[in-house]
């Protein structure tokens, strides 16, 4: 993986009206030598390997970008507000920064319809069904949620003059 940038900071959290999440911040300098800005996905190593995250850089406002990390990414550790922590950001090798599962594979190379679809989506749509898909344990229930969700993103396509 390429190394992006690497510096000890603190962990903060957001307020509790956006989430409460703990989170790294970055100032916009450094997001600005990203190779594609704000817009790339990263994978954070905190603490020497004790947290590994996939994540995007959301704006704060103020030249100021973050990074959120989920209370289930923390792997059990205990970090608190304020923390001081050490961070290697590194490049995401997956653009979509998300795993794909199998459900949506096997679908994609079943159904051509479903494959124009996913092949029109933003990476953002499409980590939205890759995220929803992984939660759902049954096999059948993960089917029906693609089916619904490809079906409701080709109407919009449709609507939007784009199919």
């Amino acid at each position: 993986m390429e190394e992006l940038a690497r510096f000890d900071t603190y962990l903060e959290m957001l307020d509790p009206m956006r989430g409460g999440y703990r989170c790294v911040m970055y100032d916009k300098e450094l997001v600005d030598t990203f190779p594609k800005k704000s817009k790339t996905r990263i994978i954070l190593d905190i603490d020497d390997g004790n947290i590994h995250v996939q994540a995007g850089i959301q704006s704060f406002g103020g030249g100021k970008y973050f990074s959120m990390i989920g209370k289930t990414k923390l792997n059990g550790h205990t970090y608190e507000q304020g923390q001081a922590i050490s961070v290697v950001v590194y490049l995401d090798p997956n653009p979509l920064g998300v795993d794909i599962p199998e459900v949506i594979e096997a679908l994609l190379e079943q159904d051509e319809l479903i494959k124009r679809v996913w092949d029109k989506l933003t990476d953002g749509r499409k980590r939205t069904i890759c995220h929803t898909v992984h939660r759902i344990k049954n096999i059948d229930k993960q089917v029906d949620k693609c089916l619904v969700f490809f079906e409701e993103e080709r109407e919009k396509l449709v609507d939007r003059g784009k199919w």
